[in-house]
């Protein structure tokens, strides 16, 4: 990003061959004052000759191209190294794709003018969405004491992409908030995400199954994983225990123990 102190304005570039659509997102860059649009291209080439041209902090590329894909075109094009690629694209399926090459963000089309102020909020913060493509596995569930749940009901869960998704609840490991987002992610055994809709809280996860219990602002774990609670560190069983992130905060270790003990 732009280190001006004194003019502290977001490089802008529009990548997007749908011109009327292009103009709907310029119209809103442009009422910002925090935002410099450098321009606006309507295809992958000529995209290539303003970004060379301007070296902008952000990009705001479309999928679809005559001449190609947005997706393929951003994991072969070697960008400045300060330039962050938001896709905006009215092609959901493309979404989970999108962020397991790590882009920087999404926005849907037609997009609300508070989902553009986060892609903006999280850019002067500095914070790309951290999710990483992971190998889908399958693993052995011997030491998984699943009991009874596994014979549960089915769950109809709604994605980011407003897709529904039917899983068992027997599947889920744990769901994470990701607190500069303002949205919940759900990780199954096979280590797969699901980003859930917007719309989503805590209390809807915890309505999904007794099953699912929270041990953090952040964190809403399937009990049935848990191997070893060990002071603030929540240890899930074999073989997903090497994932370290899940904490165990004052408020919510009370009832946690309760039903880790209760299984």
């Amino acid at each position: 990003m732009n280190d001006d102190k004194n003019n502290p304005k977001i490089k802008a570039v529009i990548i997007d061959d749908y011109l009327p659509s292009a103009k709907i997102l310029a119209d809103a860059l442009q009422k910002r004052e925090d935002i410099e649009l450098c321009g606006i291209a309507e295809s992958l080439n000529d995209g290539e000759s303003l970004i060379a041209k301007h070296r902008p902090d952000i990009i705001f590329l479309d999928m679809e191209f005559p001449e190609g894909n947005g997706l393929s075109w951003f994991e072969e094009t070697h960008l400045p190294e300060n330039t962050r690629v938001v896709f905006h694209t009215c092609y959901q399926r493309y979404i989970h794709d999108a962020l397991s090459l790590r882009v920087f963000d999404f926005l849907l089309k037609p997009f609300e003018t508070s989902e553009l102020d986060l892609v903006i909020k999280r850019l002067r913060s500095e914070k790309p969405v951290e999710y990483e493509k992971q190998p889908l596995q399958h693993h052995d569930t011997t030491n998984l004491h699943l009991g009874s749940h596994s014979g549960s009901r089915l769950l109809s869960i709604t994605s980011v992409t407003n897709s529904k998704v039917i899983v068992n609840p027997a599947d889920i490991v744990y769901f994470r908030y990701i607190s500069d987002r303002k949205i919940w992610e759900c990780v199954f055994y096979n280590l797969k995400r699901i980003i859930l809709k917007r719309q989503t809280t805590a209390e809807t996860i915890l309505a999904y199954g007794p099953d699912f219990v929270r041990t953090h602002k952040q964190f809403i774990v399937n009990v049935r994983y848990i191997g070893i609670i060990n002071g603030n560190d929540c240890m899930l069983l074999p073989p997903l225990d090497n994932i370290t992130e899940i904490k165990i905060s004052k408020t919510y270790r009370r009832e946690l123990l309760d039903r880790f003990y209760d299984i």
